[in-house]
């Protein structure tokens, strides 16, 4: 029985889900379509209040021009109320080969 005393009363916990996300300094970064502000190598963004224990998608898009050309990797990130997801953008570095 709950805590209150009421039957059938189910109390749903909530809480925001944090992403944290690894990119190049230089890269844009969109979630679920929306550009955020941050422009470090580590990149934090809280998600409004879901229910702890749910699952939940956000899409991440990083962006950044190598070698003139502009790269693209998306993520698709499954993130859970109350808890932090880490995320990692890579882009291989087109270096000059050496003779």
């Amino acid at each position: 029985m709950p805590k209150d005393g009421k039957k059938g009363t189910e109390e749903v916990s909530i809480a925001p889900a944090t992403i944290v996300v690894t990119l190049p300094a230089e890269a844009k970064l969109t979630v679920d379509g929306n550009a955020t502000r941050a422009t470090s190598a580590r990149r934090t963004f809280v998600t409004p209040a879901l229910e702890v224990g749910g699952d939940y998608s956000y899409t991440l898009r990083a962006e950044m021009v190598q070698d003139g050309q502009v790269a693209v990797q998306t993520q698709n990130v499954t993130v859970r109320g109350g808890e932090t997801t880490e995320v990692s953008f890579t882009f291989a570095s087109q270096g000059v080969a050496s003779r």
